[in-house]
């Protein structure tokens, strides 16, 4: 008795809609079973169909499952079943790799789990296989083409009709292509070692298949296309359409596919292949060029006479053939290949001809499964296919020229194939010999053109950026070296000035000292006017006599010229401290600005003269000088603990120090103020705003 598989939600009655003669109570008893099995332990489900009516979020809940079925289609690599249970089928997945004895035709018990992840109905995973036995498969269910695209049809054993057109490589198992009403399928059968010489026996000629439908889906679980899996070749029969009383007449090529002529007809086609082609060869007689789909290893040189039988099959631009059957009539003369004019555009009449032309290469790119080589001829830009990946090309220089050879092939972008909407033409190779380069590329090509242009630009470019550096940097040398030119001259002229005043004006002052004193010791009397006239004019002078000594002793000093003024004032004060004996403190505060060279000596000498001051007139202990530097001035503080005095009296006759320093301030625009009292000891205060003439520096100090 036969078994079917009932469709999700047809009641057991509806069968009769398919011309299936089973007992209705049967049937009924069937469907029964299947539906009470989940009820007797709900916690396993016990039928292929209950778990095809899982939801996919219950289903990925990873339910435990338990199913008796026979295995209709065994994929050992992927350790995999499909199992029917006499209602349905499902891919069944095992953790281990398969049994030896589970087969084809096995009766199994199967433990497992729901799964969703990657399938379009749920399915069982983690499964494990009780054998049971060995059983006859099921029945096909009988299905035609409008039924490859409805949801029950996944993952079912069926029966259809289909032409089998042709095999491909890369696929599960061995791949034949079916054609099934027009559309294109894939079917995977197991290897087999007569595989080859049955799929031969099959070419081109229609068949009935039984075969479990699959799925193909994306990530969304949304189905994108459907495809078969034979269990063997076994279960491939053609269909006997009985042998012809005659054989069909003898046609061309041009009368392929006329009104006259039908794709269901048997079609008997002689010719001369002008190139082979992987899966079949282009043929040509005396009234056009065609592709001839041929089964079989077998390899029909060009220039081979062949006749064959076949089906036209409708193609863009021009019917193909597939041949059920070719026969190598002999050898013939190579037909020469039609002068292809590139400025004659596109020309359609050309289509599959084996045509020559001279062109430009432009470049190169890797397809799919052939390296594609893009040219130009005149105005037209067009792409020759070499099969494979082809190192040659590599070889070509962009402007080389090249002779090619193969097949014209026109092409459109518009979605109907119409000959007036042709728009572009390639042409394909039959190997790296249709390739022949007339003509290399100059060497002086754009590219190099523009690479050396680049190399000249980033050249100049460079020299003009270095020579920028260095007048840059020849102008600081230059600079650099104008001052130090300018300080040695100075220093040069400093040291002459002090030289003259040492050998003239300080002996001159030491010559009038000493006949003052002279003249005030003849004059004797203490009391006479003229003597106290003459011992003021002697303080004077020692006093100018000081003053010309401090001023030699700055000339032959440059520390001020070099460092800067709270180094040298430091460095200075110190010294005369440790001269006179004092206990000198010396404080920085602030971050130093540059000041004028003539602004830098005024400070220093006020800071000596008011420490020469202090030890001469105040007697102190200690005295403490303060260097501050503002955002608003540069504050300079002599503080000392002597005997002090009184600002307001006049200085007695023959002190000059505050008056001197007094001076020394208002020539820098600086404040000048001196806080003291008897007893008290005394504090000279100098300000100097930055906004002072004379507090911006001119030439900085060289380091």
């Amino acid at each position: 008795m036969a078994r079917v598989a009932v469709p999700p939600g047809r009641l057991p009655f509806a069968v009769s809609l398919f011309n299936i003669k089973i007992p209705v109570f049967q049937t009924s008893l069937l469907f029964l079973a299947t539906i009470s099995m989940p009820l007797a332990n709900p916690e396993t489900i016990r039928s292929i169909e209950a778990v095809r009516q899982l939801a996919h979020q219950d289903a990925a809940k990873k339910l435990k499952t338990q199913i008796e079925g026979i295995v209709i289609f065994v994929y050992p690599k992927h350790s995999a079943i499909i199992l029917h249970d006499g209602t349905s089928s499902s891919w069944v997945g095992f953790e281990a790799p398969l049994p030896a004895d589970l087969k084809l035709g096995t009766r199994v018990r199967v433990s497992g789990q729901t799964h969703s992840e990657g399938s379009y109905f749920a399915n069982i995973v983690a499964a494990k296989a009780e054998i049971l036995g060995r059983g006859p498969l099921p029945e096909p269910r009988l299905a035609v083409k409008e039924d490859l695209f409805s949801n029950w049809i996944d993952n079912q054993w069926i029966q259809i009709d289909a032409l089998v057109v042709g095999t491909e490589e890369g696929g599960l198992a061995f791949t034949l292509v079916l054609d099934i009403g027009g559309r294109i399928f894939k079917a995977d059968v197991p290897l087999q070692a007569d595989a080859a010489k049955r799929v031969a026996a099959l070419m081109q000629r229609k068949v009935r298949l039984s075969a479990i439908v699959g799925t193909v889906v994306n990530t969304n679980k949304q189905m994108t296309d459907r495809h078969f899996f034979i269990p063997s070749f076994d279960d491939i029969r053609p269909v006997e359409t009985g042998a012809p009383v005659d054989p069909p007449p003898l046609r061309t090529i041009a009368t392929l596919l006329q009104s006259d002529h039908s794709p269901d007809e048997v079609s008997r086609i002689a010719g001369i292949v002008t190139q082979h082609q992987k899966g079949g060869f282009y043929l040509r007689d005396d009234t056009a060029s065609t592709f001839v789909h041929a089964a079989g290893e077998a390899v029909y040189p060009p220039g081979s006479r062949v006749e064959l039988e076949g089906f036209a099959t409708v193609a863009p631009f021009r019917p193909i053939l597939r041949a059920s059957k070719v026969e190598l009539i002999g050898p013939a003369e190579k037909l020469p290949p039609q002068r292809l004019n590139g400025e004659s555009g596109i020309q359609p009449e050309l289509h599959n001809e084996r045509v020559t032309t001279d062109c430009e290469f432009l470049a190169w790119r890797e397809g799919v499964g052939e390296t594609i080589l893009q040219c130009r001829s005149g105005n037209t830009y067009f792409e020759a296919w070499l099969p494979g990946p082809d190192r040659t090309a590599r070889a070509f220089q962009p402007g080389d020229i090249l002779n090619l050879t193969g097949v014209y092939e026109v092409t459109t972008t518009h979605p109907m194939p119409r000959i007036e909407w042709a728009n572009g033409f390639r042409i394909h190779l039959a190997g790296p010999g249709d390739v022949v380069v007339v003509r290399e590329a100059p060497w002086w090509s754009l590219e190099r053109l523009l690479i050396a242009l680049g190399i000249a630009a980033t050249v100049i470019l460079g020299t003009l950026v270095w020579t920028g550096l260095l007048r840059r940097r020849v102008a600081m040398q230059t600079r650099i070296i104008s001052r130090q030119v300018e300080h040695a001259a100075i220093k040069d002229e400093r040291q002459r000035i002090a030289r003259e005043l040492h050998d003239t004006l300080e002996q001159d002052l030491t010559g009038l000292s000493m006949q003052l004193e002279n003249a005030i010791e003849e004059i004797g009397d203490g009391q006479n006017p003229a003597r106290r006239s003459l011992a003021l004019v002697h303080r004077m002078l020692r006093h100018c006599r000081l003053e010309a000594r401090s001023s030699v002793s700055d000339l032959r000093d440059t520390r001020l010229l070099v460092r800067p003024l709270h180094e040298a004032m430091k460095e200075s004060l110190e010294e005369k401290a440790r001269e006179t004996g004092l206990a000198l403190e010396f404080f920085v505060s602030g971050t130093p600005c540059a000041l004028r060279s003539t602004t830098r000596n005024h400070l220093l000498r006020i800071a000596r003269e008011a420490l020469s001051n202090s030890q001469r007139h105040a007697k102190p202990t200690r005295v403490v000088c303060r260097l501050r530097y503002s955002v608003d001035a540069v504050e300079l503080e002599i503080e000392d603990d002597g005997t002090g005095f009184d600002p307001a009296c006049p200085p007695p006759a023959g002190h000059f120090g505050l008056t001197g320093m007094r001076e020394r301030a208002n020539k820098i625009h600086a404040r000048f103020s001196v806080v003291s009292r008897p007893g008290a000891g005394t504090k000279i205060h100098v300000v100097l705003p930055h906004s002072s003439p004379e507090a911006a520096p001119g030439e900085p100090p060289l380091l």
